[in-house]
Order: C-alpha cells, then sequence, then structure tokens
C-alpha cells in the first residue's frame, strides 16, 4: 500500500524556525554574559595590582580591601618594609634638638624658630650668630629628608652635619653635606672625620625658592639627592654613627619637612618560645640528623660605640 509523504504546512515550519532561532540566540546571550563576567573580574584584579583609581584619586572600594588585606599580617597589624619616619618639627625645639652657639649666653630662640605657614611648621635660621642644632639621638643607618631655602642670600650657606660627635665648637668631627648655594649635595669629611668626598656643581634652584634634600646612611656609606636628582655618594665613613645637626652659618634660611627614619636593625629579644620555635625550624627532615645554629658572633654594621 503506497502512503504518500507527510508534509509539515509551511506554517508551523516558520514557527519552529522563529523558537529554534530564539533558543540560539539565547544562548549566545548567556555565554556573552558570562564572557564579560569574566573580563570584568580579570580588569578589577589587573586595576587592584597597578593601584588603578576611579578618576577622582581614591582607590576603589574592591581595590582598597585588597590592599588591606596585603598589607595585614595574621594578626591584623599594618606591614610596612620601613619604619615610620619621625617629624623632627613636630614638638617645640627644644623636645628633639640641642643648640650649640659660637657666641656665650645666646637664647635658643634668638637664632632659631618654628614658625606655623598655611598650617605647616617652618624652622626658620637666623644665620647669626654661628652654630648648630643637633639631635638629642644618635644615629647610624637612617635615612633624612627635609626642605630649605634662603630668603635673600645668594651665596646662602648651610649644611647638613651626620654622624656628628659629641664637640661644642666649629666644627666638630663629622661627614658635612653642602646646602651652600653653589656647592649643594657636595660632601666631605670634617675635622678629622674619615671617609671619601664629592665635589659636585649646585643642584639647587634659585634663592628664594624650596629645594628638598635627601641623605641616606648605610653601613658608613652617603648617598645624596638635591631635587630628586643623584648628587653624590662617598664611603668609608668614620665615625659612621652620630648625631645628625643643622648648620647656622651666616644666611638666614628656612627649613620643613624635616624627618628621619631609623634604619638600624631591630635587635631581637629572644624569648623561651622564640628559643622552641626557632628549635623547630632548624629541626632537620632528614631522620637521625639535627641541624644546629651557627656559632659564629652576630656582626654589625656599627664602628663606633655610643
Amino acid at each position: 500500500m503506497f502512503t504518500p509523504p507527510f508534509h509539515k504546512p509551511a506554517g508551523i515550519l516558520q514557527g519552529q524556525t522563529v523558537i529554534m532561532s530564539r533558543i540560539l540566540l539565547g544562548m549566545l546571550l548567556m555565554l556573552s554574559g558570562v564572557v564579560q563576567a569574566q573580563d570584568s573580574r580579570q580588569t578589577v584584579a589587573a586595576r587592584s595590582d597597578v593601584g588603578e583609581t576611579d578618576g577622582t584619586g581614591e582607590k576603589v572600594a574592591g581595590e582598597k580591601v585588597a590592599d588591606e588585606k596585603a598589607a595585614a599580617d595574621g594578626d591584623g597589624q599594618q606591614k610596612d618594609s620601613k619604619p615610620a619616619a619621625e617629624d623632627l618639627l613636630a614638638e617645640s625645639i627644644e623636645h628633639n634638638w640641642k643648640q650649640f652657639s659660637s657666641k656665650e649666653n645666646v637664647a635658643l630662640g634668638d637664632v632659631w624658630k618654628i614658625v606655623e605657614v598655611e598650617n605647616e611648621r617652618y624652622l626658620k635660621c637666623a644665620g647669626e650668630p654661628k652654630g648648630f642644632l643637633y639631635t638629642k639621638k644618635k644615629f647610624s643607618d637612617f635615612e633624612l629628608t627635609l626642605e630649605w631655602k634662603y630668603t635673600s642670600d645668594q651665596n646662602g650657606n648651610s649644611g647638613v652635619l651626620v654622624y656628628m660627635q659629641e664637640e661644642l665648637r666649629l666644627w666638630p668631627v663629622s661627614m658635612q653635606v653642602q646646602l651652600h648655594q653653589p656647592k649643594a649635595g657636595s660632601v666631605f669629611p670634617s675635622d678629622g672625620a674619615k671617609g671619601t668626598s664629592s665635589d659636585v656643581a649646585s643642584l639647587a634652584n634659585e634663592v628664594g625658592k624650596w629645594n628638598t634634600c635627601r641623605i641616606v646612611s648605610q653601613g658608613g656609606r652617603l648617598s645624596v639627592q638635591i631635587n630628586g636628582k643623584n648628587a653624590a655618594e662617598v664611603a668609608g665613613c668614620d665615625p659612621a654613627k652620630g648625631y645628625i645637626a643643622i648648620q647656622c652659618e651666616g644666611s638666614e634660611t628656612v627649613f620643613r619637612r624635616l624627618r628621619v627614619r631609623d634604619l638600624s636593625p631591630v635587635a631581637e629579644v629572644v624569648t623561651e618560645d622564640s628559643r622552641a620555635h626557632r628549635a623547630e625550624k632548624t629541626e632537620s627532615p632528614v631522620p637521625g640528623f639535627r641541624a644546629t645554629e651557627s656559632s659564629q658572633p652576630a656582626q654589625t654594621s656599627d664602628r663606633t660605640s655610643e
């Protein structure tokens, strides 16, 4: 018996085609959404890595959380590769500094004053009589940053003494970092100190404009930058520990943002718990073998004693 082929009406075929097209379109849209979500997550991660901002100078919320988690240790304390810098002008002059003047009976306030300008503290030096301010603490490894300017003297003269010994005279044993207008950035040993010297052309801005100075001391080696440019690097300094002093050397000078960061290694406080922890860390994974700590005494970078 012959059975004729069944032919669907054209309207039904068209309807099924439309349905299939819509299903395929929906699947494509869902797949596109997944890809966009993955790209978005990757973009946020990349922006977090480079610290990208949202256009207002503030990090986006997700990046702030990531930064805070990365910066905190297991105890929730912020990690920092360097200790905090100490603002040497945050308190009264007497809090951080002592004065030496080449003339007797000269009051501190007659030469050095802290004044506030637009909510910022400036240290003003009258220039006369000659002398210096020096820190109450000694430093060996440190980072010192400051800004200075001369108010009018085209041959303005001042400087920073590092590793200064407690000899109250002009000028004590130290390494001098010049802020002298024609020689800003030069370094040389002063009055019996040992170390190499460096004589450079001035990197200072014109008189009346602010200059920046950065001094880094590590193991008796000094690196100096003036206005962001490398000025000098000297080595073999002896002594390599002492006070930091700011010179009063004949010119009215203004200083600001005077900060020091102590880079000396922090001595480990040994307790019973830390001994036990170190003993566990020295256990060897090889059975029957136990590693021992070196009996060599610890080396120190300080070349002079207090």
